[in-house]
């Protein structure tokens, strides 16, 4: 293989792998203009299959997916955009066992009365 033929192969998997980065990117950002929560991974590849991108597996998705930056989380269920919580963060929380602003005032008289 010609060094002319190495060259053109690299550049034209760096061209595919930018082209793919600028597609997610794209959809993702659609997705979150359109406030979608998840997105089927299934339903992405086939977005991406729509737009030249076939074949891709789902090691390739995920490594492409968590390079755009535009999504906090992707697994082989769903990929969750930049603008929610990833899957992985759990919301709910019970109420605080402690009462800061309590706390707070009683530290301030505490405070006041060592000053006396």
């Amino acid at each position: 293989m010609l060094i002319n033929e190495v060259i053109a192969v690299a550049e034209k998997d760096q061209d595919f792998a930018a082209g793919l980065l600028a597609k997610i990117q794209d959809i993702l950002t659609v997705a979150m203009s359109r406030d979608i929560k998840k997105i089927s991974t299934e339903k992405f590849l086939k977005i991406l299959d729509a737009n030249g991108y076939s074949d891709l597996s789902m090691d390739q998705l995920k490594l492409a997916v968590n390079t755009s930056g535009f999504a906090n989380s992707i697994d082989d269920d769903v990929i969750v955009p930049k603008d929610e919580l990833g899957a992985d963060i759990d919301t709910d929380v019970a109420e605080p066992s402690v009462d800061v602003g309590a706390m707070a005032g009683n530290q301030a008289m505490q405070d006041i009365k060592s000053e006396l």
